[in-house]
């Protein structure tokens, strides 16, 4: 007997709001929501970390051949600027070598376009 009651005025004392129809849906979205959030962090951390792996390995790999192979490297190098034309050609030709790149890049962008006019 003292269950019963107890139970009722438990029952009677609990606050009489419903639910809204689409409770379900909203909690789910915001579960997949939360979800993607997640898991966007946790690919992010791993992009990092593989980042960093990548820069790590380079420099090490650099220093190697550096270490090994550096008095030959240097070699090469002096040979190469004793070779190579005076600064004054570089810089004349500098204007005309970015010129033909720029026409290029329009060049294909116009094709591009024309071509998906045409279809």
């Amino acid at each position: 007997m003292t269950t019963d009651k107890g139970l009722k005025k438990a029952a009677s004392g609990q606050p009489a709001y419903r639910l809204p129809s689409n409770f379900t849906y909203r909690m789910m979205r915001q579960v997949r929501e939360e979800a993607y959030a997640r898991e966007r962090r946790e690919e992010f951390r791993l992009r990092l970390a593989l980042t960093a792996f990548c820069v790590c390995t380079s420099a090490a790999a650099l220093y190697y051949i550096i270490k090994v192979y550096g008095t030959t490297l240097m070699g090469l190098w002096q040979t190469l600027c004793q070779s190579l034309p005076s600064r004054d050609t570089f810089l004349f030709f500098l204007p005309i070598s970015a010129s033909i790149v720029c026409l290029g890049v329009l060049y294909r962008w116009l094709e591009k376009k024309t071509r998906a006019l045409l279809k």
